[in-house]
């Protein structure tokens, strides 16, 4: 549904921005907060004395290519539901970018008003209880749906774009059988929880998958998922899921999944259990024990019979013992362990558009594409929310980069990202923004949970600056820290070496990150201090990575896990003869 026209001359409020826009403490008077050193993400201030972490040596302002973006918040302050408003202090000279104002795309917004109070997730509210008998309990009331959905598929189209997201929302009812606390596992970052252990210092090639030929008639498919059990490493594959011995590359078994090609996967597991998609329309649901390799259930998604069921852009989420499952016209959850329906969910104004899982399970709801909210959702309540927080209006939540604590990635019709979220108990507690062109945000797909290189442990969040070359043939990049408390910048580091760097995971309680090899250079991992942003050596890749990642390196992206170094495809090409599902080093 399209947008109302603003008011004349009332310009928009959202857009291109950067640094840390912290809202007060929750109680008592605003605490002064240590503010980042002069100079700005790293770079010293003229005529301070040189660092002493060789990995932040000054560039000069000609060669800065992070000196040009503007310092104009990307959301008013007043438009955070649950931040108090205070006078804060403007940023030391040097700190961020200059300010200048920037375009915002042909479609204008006016002033925004406060989200509609509806008992579709704003605090306990909720329906009475309809005459379903028998029938799971379902989240919310019927309702006519948006057409803006069709909106999002024409431009996917148009761009060539297989676009995974939407579902329907609907308010919980209902009590059900109480479920375990969830305790799931992922192939994406830890959090910070690892322990330290000895490592090799030499990332040696140890095995490849070639993938599947896509015909020219199809142009590409997708794979998505990737789990590991304690001895296998499992992927999932055009029209089947592969376990493969971790140390070897021995396949150990195979379960056929045949589908049309654009299928999703949950991206978590738990207990060595997971779910994927399948089938000719990506009706069908299956749950997986990854340590027997066998199929634990097989389930049909309702609707499935109908002539014009359609199962396109589905996102699936496993949080504990749940596996949710969401698509254009509804959602469901079951019990991962033995079947059991949680909740449904059927056409409504309000619709689920995206889930999350691991720690807790997360969903983004949006109301008829004007106003979008966060949940998190108590399985054991059949989807009842335990809080809900409503993004300010104008504004879409796009990714959800951790759980347990929620950080979700905002942004606006014209901008993917504008600004990063830490939401505690319903109430916002920090935003960074960022900024124009500033951090890479690498993710695999619009599913909210495709990001991978922000990273977020419990008290802080790790940004990486997009490399850009400084005219030498030198790149400079780097990662940035910030407090999810008030959203304010820690440190930055920057590699010494002068090459790309992303974030990766957690290492023995350090940051992880990836610098890729190329042909002048072998491409390593490193640590860095969460305190102090200090860059450690951690493990060089062989001399032949360079040449065995390109094989990965479309629509690919890395994971790091019990030692081993993975280069993931999700996405097989036609056109491409020689990809691989997965490399290996380690």
């Amino acid at each position: 549904m399209s947008q109302p026209p603003p008011p004349p001359g009332n310009p928009p409020q959202f857009g291109k921005s950067d640094g840390a826009v912290p809202p007060p403490p929750p109680q008592g008077p605003p605490q002064a907060a240590p503010q980042a050193p002069p100079g700005g993400y790293g770079y010293p201030a003229p005529g301070a004395p040189p660092a002493e972490n060789p990995y932040a040596a000054p560039v000069p302002p000609a060669q800065n290519p992070y000196a040009s973006a503007p310092t104009q918040p990307a959301f008013p302050q007043a438009q955070f539901p649950g931040a108090q408003q205070v006078q804060t202090a403007p940023p030391p000279p040097g700190h961020g970018y200059p300010g200048r104002q920037q375009g915002y795309g042909p479609q204008q917004y006016g002033q925004p008003a406060p989200p509609p109070q509806t008992p579709f997730g704003y605090g306990p509210q909720m329906p009475p209880p309809g005459p379903y008998g028998n029938q799971p309990p379902y989240r919310g009331a019927p309702g006519g749906r948006s057409n803006s959905k069709l909106l999002v598929i024409v431009a996917a189209v148009v761009a060539a774009v297989l676009v995974i997201g939407g579902g329907v929302f609907l308010t919980t009812r209902g009590g059900g059988d109480p479920e375990p606390e969830p305790q799931a596992t992922s192939g994406g970052p830890s959090g910070g929880t690892d322990t330290a252990k000895p490592h090799d210092s030499a990332l040696s090639f140890g095995w490849d998958k070639a993938a599947d030929a896509v015909a020219e008639k199809d142009n590409l498919k997708d794979a998505l998922g990737i789990w590991f059990t304690g001895t296998y490493v499992v992927k999932n594959q055009i029209d089947k899921v592969v376990a493969y011995d971790a140390a070897t590359g021995t396949q150990a078994w195979t379960i056929p999944a045949p589908g049309r090609g654009d299928c999703t996967a949950a991206r978590d597991t738990y207990n060595n259990l997971t779910a994927i998609q399948y089938g000719v329309n990506c009706e069908k649901i299956m749950a997986i024990d990854l340590a027997a390799g066998q199929p634990k259930w097989t389930a049909t998604l309702p609707g499935a019979g109908g002539a014009s069921a359609d199962f396109d852009y589905t996102e699936m989420a496993v949080s504990g013992d749940t596996v949710g499952v969401d698509w254009l016209e509804g959602s469901i959850a079951y019990r991962l362990s033995d079947q059991k329906v949680l909740w449904r969910a059927g056409d409504g104004d309000c619709e689920d558009d995206g889930y999350a899982g691991g720690k807790q399970f997360v969903a983004v709801v949006n109301c008829d594409y004007k106003t979008y909210k966060v949940q998190v959702i108590d399985p054991a309540r059949n989807g009842a929310p335990k809080w809900s927080w409503p993004a300010p209006v104008g504004t879409e939540v796009n990714a959800i980069v951790s759980t347990d604590p929620v950080v979700v990635l905002l942004g606006t019709q014209g901008e993917t990202f504008t600004d990063v979220a830490t939401i505690v108990n319903g109430r916002l507690q920090s935003r960074v923004s960022l900024g124009t062109d500033k951090y890479d945000i690498d993710d695999d797909g619009t599913e909210k949970q495709a990001v991978h290189n922000v990273l977020v442990s419990n008290d802080s969040l790790y940004l990486t600056l997009r490399g850009k070359s400084d005219g030498n043939g030198n790149v400079l990049s780097g990662i940035v820290a910030f407090n999810l408390s008030d959203g304010r910048q820690k440190w930055v580091a920057k590699p010494g070496s002068k090459q790309e760097i992303s974030g990766l995971d957690f290492q023995d309680g350090k940051v992880l990150a990836y610098e890729p090899p190329d042909y002048e250079a072998r491409g390593r991992l490193v640590t860095l201090d969460p305190a102090t942003g200090a860059i450690s050596p951690y493990a060089t890749f062989s001399e032949d990575a360079y040449d065995r990642l390109d094989d990965a390196a479309m629509h690919s992206y890395p994971v790091w896990h019990d030692g081993r170094f993975y280069m993931v495809t999700k996405r097989i090409y036609a056109s491409s003869s020689d990809q691989k599902y997965l490399v290996t080093f380690g």
